[in-house]
C-alpha cells in the first residue's frame, strides 16, 4: 500500500471536515438567497399595492410626490432583483464547491477501502504461507518417522 493507514484516516478526516464546512456554507448562502428572494417579493408587492391605491384628494405636489416615491419604489425593486442574483451565483458557487469536497471525501474513502482491502490480501497471504509452511513441516515430519 502506497500511503499508510495512518495517513488515509487524516486524509479522510480533513475531507469530511472540509465536506462539512462546504454544507454549512451551502446552506448559508442559500438562506441568505431566500432571505433576498422573500425581501424582493415583499417590495415588488408593496409596490403594486402603492401603485394600486387612488390618491384622495390629487393635486399637483401629492402626485409628483407619489411618482418620487414610486420612483424610489422601483429603484429599491431593481437593486433587490440584482442581490437576488449575486445570492443566486453565490449559491451556485457553493454548490460547486461542496460538490467538489464531497468528491473528495469519496476518493478518501475509495483509497481507505482499497488499503484495508489490500491489508487484508496481505494478511490472507501471509496466513496462508504459514498454513503451506505448516504442512509442509507436518509432511515432511511424517515422512522422516517413516523412513
Amino acid at each position: 500500500m502506497s500511503l499508510s493507514k495512518a495517513r488515509l484516516d487524516l486524509l479522510s478526516r480533513v475531507a469530511e471536515r472540509n465536506e462539512e464546512e462546504a454544507l454549512t456554507a451551502l446552506r448559508a448562502a442559500e438562506a441568505r438567497m431566500a432571505e433576498a428572494a422573500a425581501l424582493h417579493g415583499e417590495l415588488g408587492r408593496y409596490l403594486d399595492d402603492y401603485q394600486a391605491r387612488p390618491i384622495a384628494s390629487p393635486n399637483p405636489m401629492l402626485l409628483e410626490n407619489q411618482r418620487q416615491f414610486i420612483a424610489k419604489l422601483d429603484e429599491a425593486l431593481q437593486s433587490q432583483a440584482k442581490t437576488v442574483e449575486a445570492a443566486k451565483s453565490r449559491v451556485a458557487q457553493a454548490r460547486e464547491a461542496w460538490m467538489g469536497t464531497r468528491r473528495e471525501l469519496r476518493i478518501s474513502l475509495l483509497l481507505q477501502e482499497q488499503g484495508a482491502a489490500e491489508d487484508r490480501r496481505i494478511d490472507d497471504r501471509r496466513s496462508q504461507r504459514e498454513t503451506d509452511e505448516f504442512a509442509l513441516n507436518r509432511h515432511i515430519a511424517a515422512g522422516a518417522r517413516y523412513s
